[in-house]
């Protein structure tokens, strides 16, 4: 689904929506990248398969969101969601095959709910190309649902204490990062 560029002015709000969902896109992109990089040395196919894979559909689901682009400013901090998602991927790939599904979990658990939460919100807003743009998020939120049990299907045990400790982390930073993207 692609959307064409139309000049237009967007209510602050629609902007904070869609500059967070880009900054998380352009983190999703990293994170993989981060994994595929250290996979280089690890050479595990079973996580440059899952990564490739995952890798094109967070690079399709920015692509959205970039032809949404003249709507709304990107984030400042776009440097930083860059890093903060390549490290984080990149870390989890070093801790190992769990710790990367773990990761991939944890994100997408939160990216669910984000995106449940914000196709409420702007449910509720009219403009321009509502529906063309919740239907997008709709099927980025099936996409990322599909992700998220996908890497906890390949877990192959139980996440210990360390990595509890890891995926709140992470959970935590992502939240922040989604409130600190719309502001700036």
């Amino acid at each position: 689904m692609q959307f064409t560029k139309k000049a237009t002015v967007t209510a602050p709000a629609i902007c904070a929506e869609l500059r967070a969902s880009h900054a998380g896109e352009t983190g999703a992109v990293w994170i993989y990248k981060g994994i595929l990089l250290v996979n280089r040395f690890k050479r595990d196919s079973d996580i440059e398969t899952f990564a490739k894979h995952h890798l094109a559909t967070e690079k399709e689901h920015l692509s959205q969101f970039e032809n949404l682009i003249d709507r709304f400013r990107v984030s400042a901090l776009l440097f930083i969601w860059i890093l903060a998602g390549f490290t984080m991927g990149a870390l989890s790939a070093v801790l190992g095959k769990n710790w990367v599904y773990y990761t991939i979990y944890k994100v997408e658990s939160f990216v669910d709910v984000h995106y449940q939460q914000q196709i409420s919100d702007l449910s509720k807003l009219d403009f321009l190309d509502k529906a063309e743009i919740i239907s997008m998020m709709k099927v980025c939120n099936a996409d990322e649902q599909a992700h998220r049990d996908e890497a906890l299907n390949a877990m192959t045990g139980k996440p210990n204490l360390i990595m509890r400790m890891w995926g709140k982390l992470v959970g935590s930073g992502s939240h922040c990062a989604v409130i600190v993207a719309k502001l700036l």
